[in-house]
């Protein structure tokens, strides 16, 4: 029954991709294309902003070609009305509200597979467009693996037939072991990823989506 499952799930995500592409249109903006593709095709951690609940769905979908797994709070893949679909794509439980590092165990598997990991470390979906502080958590997994980052920015909150601006930046490969006490450590790269995501914006990005945190550089 479970093959079964898997199967028909397969095919309705076969089916849905093009759909989604079109209900929800999406200009592909590369800072370095080339650099960027040769990245993607290996082990690496994606990360950007949080713009609303259709993001994971729509960006996993959109890199379905990187075969890139993403991380969903447990809150929402254990809903009896998601867990089949969850449970049969690329989607990763993390739990959000206990300490959990299970997720680094799997992320590790995941990554030592060649895969690829999407990450939304604001945790949560901004409510004025702002984008919210990264949680460093997403970096533990990094640190741990040594696999480049690359930030992208989803331009404005997706919606049906309007045009959003998905800007992929150049890989990044910070120096997540340097001294000094791991936490601050982790927080101050947290903090240059929101800053890259806001560059990003800024440089790329709609001026009619422009938002105040662009201009915390």
């Amino acid at each position: 029954m479970e093959l079964i499952i898997r199967v028909i799930v397969k095919i309705i995500y076969v089916i849905a991709v093009p759909v989604l592409r079109v209900i929800y249109p999406c200009k592909m903006i590369w800072e370095d294309k080339k650099s960027t593709k040769e990245v993607l095709r290996s082990s690496c951690l994606i990360y950007s902003n949080h713009t609303g609940y259709s993001d994971g769905l729509f960006m996993t979908s959109l890199l379905t070609s990187y075969n890139v797994y993403i991380f969903v709070g447990r809150d929402w893949y254990e809903k009896k009305s998601l867990n089949w679909l969850f449970r049969n794509l690329r989607y990763i439980p993390i739990d959000r509200q206990q300490m959990d590092t299970s997720w680094i165990y799997k992320g590790m598997e995941t990554l030592e597979k060649g895969r690829s990991i999407y990450f939304f470390p604001e945790g949560h979906t901004s409510k004025d467009g702002r984008m919210l502080d990264f949680k460093p958590g997403f970096l533990m997994l990094a640190k741990q693996s040594g696999a480049p980052l690359i930030p992208i920015c989803i331009d404005n909150k997706m919606k049906p037939f309007h045009l959003t601006r998905i800007i992929i930046g150049k890989p990044q490969r910070p120096d997540l072991k340097e001294e000094g006490r791991p936490s601050a450590v982790l927080k101050k790269h947290a903090e240059a990823c929101k800053r890259s995501v806001v560059a990003l914006k800024r440089t790329y990005g709609n001026p009619r989506y422009a938002t105040a945190d662009m201009d915390e550089l």
